[in-house]
């Protein structure tokens, strides 16, 4: 593999870090349910719908990507589909999560990793990589079953090079899809770029939507006519959240910073939701205006790569079985281990 890329296994350096205490004391609040969540998913505002206070401006705000409206997105990191033998052990979880309260769920599906989910017409759908091919898959879920719809198409192309997935309901009804892009690519992968689609399976490339090196995970929620983007930067220690504001086309500017990695932002109960990664567990923050975040909880999990399916109280994650430390993430300035 040219690249480790942080989605898919910052969180097994992460926990698999944590002590036989931390385990312990996990295992004894928060025991892995044998029952499967409800079905009937208990619904929150739209995130599109909500007034958003009009934070002050920013002093000496940093512009650090403008990107063209034109799709930007790299045409040299994209391959054939092949198959990912690392992520075999990669599970993709479903459970419920009400404020800091996380109910582990059950499994759904073993050799996806990355998920990210979206209540769409009343119906559960998933978006995961998965290890038959290295392509993002998309699937529904009914009665605790998940079934896979297969990969999605990309400008009527099934290719290998796009992870990450994070899935927004447009205003008008159309579903936008950002990814970490260039994968499959000499050197670090990008930009993230922005996809558009009217049923989750085809696709077609929209814009770039930010252009920086070693910045993975992109989680996004648009509120009012704004657009915030929360990426992950990984280390051995003190990996961070960055958050962004802009619309899509132009410019985005640098707002907050906080601990933790493998970002999910919502929005939602009047204010911005954050879930990070960290060492300790999965970091929960709020903000009234996406500038100022406060830690809320650290809440203990089994594994991580958070989202939120938003619209439902379920929240989608990604277990690694056995808890192998394979390889290390990324780092700024490091060659991207091979394969």
């Amino acid at each position: 593999m040219k690249y480790t890329f942080s989605a898919l296994l910052f969180c097994i350096v992460l926990f698999s870090c944590s002590s036989e205490s931390d385990d312990q004391t996990y295992a004894q609040l928060n025991p892995t349910s044998t029952l499967t969540p409800t079905l009937t998913p208990s619904l929150q505002p739209s995130p599109t719908l909500e007034p958003l206070p009009s934070p002050a401006p920013s002093e000496n705000p940093e512009v650090v990507a403008t990107p063209a409206t034109h799709a930007g997105c790299t045409n040299s990191g994209h391959q054939a589909p092949r198959r990912e033998e690392i992520l075999d052990n990669h599970e993709l979880w479903l459970g419920s999560l009400y404020g800091s309260s996380l109910d582990e769920g059950y499994k759904l599906l073993s050799g996806a990793s990355v998920p990210d989910g979206l209540l769409y017409k009343d119906v559960i759908h998933l978006w995961w990589v998965s290890s038959s091919d290295h392509t993002i898959h998309h699937g529904t879920v009914n009665e605790g079953s998940l079934t896979d719809l297969g990969s999605i198409s990309i400008d009527g192309e099934i290719f290998s090079g796009m992870v990450d997935p994070d899935l927004v309901q447009l205003p008008d009804g159309t579903l936008g899809l950002t990814v970490l892009d260039g994968f499959d690519k000499p050197g670090p992968p990008g930009p993230i770029c922005h996809l558009r689609s009217t049923d989750g399976q085809e696709f077609f490339t929209h814009s770039t939507m930010l252009d920086l090196e070693e910045r993975f995970d992109p989680s996004v929620v648009l509120v009012e006519d704004h657009w915030w983007l929360a990426v992950g930067v990984p280390a051995d220690e003190n990996s961070f959240t960055e958050i962004y504001r802009g619309s899509i086309g132009q410019e985005f500017t640098l707002e907050a910073q906080v601990k933790g990695a493998i970002p999910d932002i919502a929005y939602f109960d009047g204010q911005f939701h954050l879930l990070t990664c960290s060492l300790n567990g999965m970091l929960s923050y709020t903000s009234p205006d996406g500038k100022d975040w406060n830690l809320l909880d650290t809440i203990l999990i089994s594994g991580c790569d958070p989202s939120r399916v938003t619209g439902t109280n379920f929240l989608a994650y990604k277990k690694e079985q056995g808890g192998s430390n394979e390889m290390k993430p990324p780092l700024p300035g490091e060659p991207h281990p091979t394969r």
